[in-house]
């Protein structure tokens, strides 16, 4: 197979993918790449893919300089292991994406050195990692003592507004593992009626999802620790 059937097979493909050269400028940019980002071909094509590929805010400085690092061991002829980088879309929004390096022309010469870089998005992912992380925070904190006792299940005004009695109740049992269907049941309410309260939940909370709410609820003392109901 020839270089220009991979190119070709790689700019096919469903990940995003760019391709540059010894001095990181964009020579080739699919159609995967302008959906996942919204730059266009034309808009990318020469210029720096880290001027691309930054966050535009106080972080562009440690994500930019930590990319051009990989960047520097591939081109040292180093394997770069796929890694997390935050990144803002063409409309300024941040983007976790996940990135891999793979060398096409392996040279110690920038002008015939020449790289693919694939990405997907990995922002679930990353909201997935930061919410466990609070979950795992907050049941140390109460194992350790270090939330008093005195706090749970007190009145307490999460932001963007306080939570109703049966709001406190449907985050209970979101804390005990129960899905919209069991809470349904157990407060004798519809379905709908239950999605209705977790969604009011999550926005006075100002979370995205039930686990960063029970996460929330637990490091706030909202609910009471407990396991699972039965």
């Amino acid at each position: 197979m020839s270089l220009h059937d991979i190119l070709q097979s790689l700019l096919s493909a469903a990940d995003g993918v760019f391709v540059i050269d010894g001095e990181q400028r964009i020579i080739h940019w699919n159609p995967a790449a302008q959906q996942l980002l919204g730059h266009t071909r034309d808009e990318v094509i020469g210029r720096d893919c880290w001027e691309i590929l930054d966050t535009g805010d106080g972080g562009v400085a440690t994500e930019a300089s930590g990319n051009r690092r990989a960047t520097a061991v591939a081109l040292a002829g180093s394997p770069v292991p796929n890694y997390d980088t935050c990144v803002r879309t063409r409309s300024g929004q941040p983007r976790w994406i996940n990135l891999s390096l793979l060398t096409l022309i392996a040279s110690k010469n920038q002008e015939t050195w020449l790289a693919a870089v694939l990405f997907r998005d990995a922002t679930q992912k990353k909201l997935n990692e930061q919410c466990a992380a609070r979950v795992l925070e907050a049941v140390s904190r109460l194992q350790n003592g270090l939330l008093p006792s005195s706090c749970i299940g007190e009145s307490v005004t999460p932001p963007g507004g306080s939570l109703t009695g049966r709001e406190r109740e449907v985050l209970t049992l979101l804390a005990r593992g129960l899905n919209t269907g069991d809470i349904a049941n157990a407060l004798s309410v519809s379905p709908a009626t239950t999605r209705n309260h977790i969604q009011s939940i999550l926005t006075k909370l100002q979370v995205h999802s039930r686990l960063e709410a029970v996460a929330y609820a637990m490091e706030w003392g909202l609910v009471a620790s407990g396991g699972r109901s039965g």
